[in-house]
């Protein structure tokens, strides 16, 4: 039995929700040269795009309503993989802009589900 498409949207939005804690009042100066706040910020936005893409392989008429929904989960997979070549800029630049977005939705869609999610 698949776990819920809730469960996948609380981590995501859990996630997301650190983003903007982790990075503060950064300037993008401040951010590229914290090396503990980047790897912190990367990985939340690498498990937000990892329940993303698990909601989008067990539960596709939800995830078909996250904007930009495969875009996130294949910079998730930048993310893991791409190290050597990521672009600290543009993971500033989606954790001060996009990310604020995407969390938007995801608590627009966990209020369809009034039930708790179960880990």
């Amino acid at each position: 039995m698949s776990k819920r498409p809730d469960v996948f949207l609380e981590i995501a939005l859990q996630a997301l929700e650190r983003v903007p804690r982790f990075l503060g009042a950064r300037t993008l100066e401040q951010y590229m040269v914290d090396e503990l706040c980047r790897a912190a910020v990367e990985r939340q936005l690498e498990i937000a795009g990892d329940a993303l893409g698990q909601l989008r392989r067990l539960h596709p008429g939800v995830f078909a309503r996250v904007p930009d929904g495969d875009l996130v989960v294949a910079f998730r997979n930048v993310l893991a993989h791409g190290y050597a070549t990521l672009d600290h800029g543009r993971v500033y630049d989606i954790a001060t802009t996009r990310a604020a977005v995407l969390l938007a939705v995801l608590r627009e869609l966990l209020t369809e589900f009034p039930e708790p999610p179960t880990p």
